[in-house]
Parts: C-alpha cells; sequence; structure tokens
C-alpha cells in the first residue's frame, strides 16, 4: 500500500539517521586523534566500515529470505546500527573504534537494502521522481546541518556532548522505523 504518510516517516527516520553519523563525520580525524589515533587509522576506520558493510550487504540479500522479511530486517538492522552509534560512548582506543564501526557497518548492510525496497514500496508512481528527489534532498540538508552543529557542539562542549547528540537521534530514528513497521503491518491487516 503506497502511502505519503508512510514515505514521509521513512524519509524522516532515514534523515535522522543520516544527521546522527554526519554531525561526526567533518571532525571525524580530530575525533580519532584524541582517542590515541591517526589519519592512518582515521581512514581505516572508515574503510572497514564501507567494506563490511558492503560485503555484509551482498551476503545478507542475495537471500530470498531477506525479501520476505523486509520488516524483520529493517528494525533488527537498525537496532544494531544504533548499539554501533551508542559504541561511541565507550571508544577508548582505536580497537574500540572498529568495533563500533563494525556493529554500525552491519546495522546499515542489513537495514538499508530493506529501507530502500520500503521507500519504493511507498512512492506514488505519480509523483515519484520528485518523492526521490524529496528523499536526496533531505538527506543532503540533514547531512549538512549535521556538519555544521557536529563542529559548533564539539568545539564548544566537546565529544561527549557531540556523542550524546549522535545517540540521541540515532534513537529517535530507530523509534520512528519501529513506528512505522508497527503502523504499516497494522494497515496491511486492514486491506
Amino acid at each position: 500500500m503506497k502511502s505519503k504518510f508512510f514515505f514521509r516517516l521513512l524519509i524522516s527516520s532515514y534523515g535522522l539517521s543520516t544527521f546522527s553519523e554526519g554531525i561526526i563525520i567533518p571532525i571525524y580525524a580530530i575525533f580519532v586523534q584524541k582517542i590515541g589515533g591517526d589519519i592512518l587509522e582515521a581512514s581505516g576506520a572508515v574503510a572497514v566500515f564501507y567494506i563490511i558493510s558492503g560485503i555484509s550487504t551482498l551476503l545478507i540479500h542475495r537471500l530470498q529470505w531477506s525479501q520476505k522479511n523486509r520488516f524483520l530486517l529493517l528494525t533488527f538492522g537498525w537496532f544494531i546500527w544504533l548499539v554501533g552509534i551508542g559504541a561511541y560512548f565507550i571508544i577508548s582506543n582505536i580497537t574500540t573504534l572498529f568495533i563500533a564501526q563494525v556493529l554500525a557497518a552491519l546495522g546499515n548492510a542489513i537495514a538499508d537494502p530493506a529501507f530502500d525496497a520500503e521507500l519504493e514500496d511507498n512512492t506514488i508512481d505519480a509523483v515519484e521522481t520528485y518523492q526521490w528527489g524529496q528523499f536526496e534532498a533531505l538527506k543532503d540538508i540533514f547531512q549538512g546541518v549535521a556538519a555544521f552543529i557536529g563542529g559548533f557542539v564539539a568545539g564548544i562542549f566537546g565529544f561527549t556532548a557531540l556523542i550524546g547528540i549522535m545517540v540521541a537521534t540515532a534513537t529517535i530514528s530507530f523509534v520512528m522505523i519501529l513506528w512505522y513497521v508497527k503502523r504499516k503491518k497494522r494497515s496491511a491487516k486492514s486491506v
């Protein structure tokens, strides 16, 4: 069932998740330096995230099971991703940084294709291009605002406050996905 409500709920949740990740991106190397790392370890952590995410996505979503269990993947993946974001609170060295990156990457790998499929199911054909444009625009706006706020918060209040904002927005995003799944299942039963 295609719905503007479901579409908006999905893109809002994704916007908040983008915000929670994007808030640290411009100052990521500084964060890594504060825990004893250098530029090579910062780039290595980002590389681990993308490589783990890519390989895991290929392995998980090649199975027919993933299509049939989209809601499970969406909620479980978002939860694992939230744990990865929350792990930033306990990062004290490069090893814990890499663990947080692996968790966040696994969460993305599990949830993102399910999210994309749900977003596609909720676009209305007559305005599909516009709705995808809304999604892309919102993502870019959230990342831009997050970049500015991240530098501001870290500069004035430090990385602990920044991580607190990351976790708070990631939690709100996860709750929105839970609400989406609950509403979508209820909507499917009533049809």
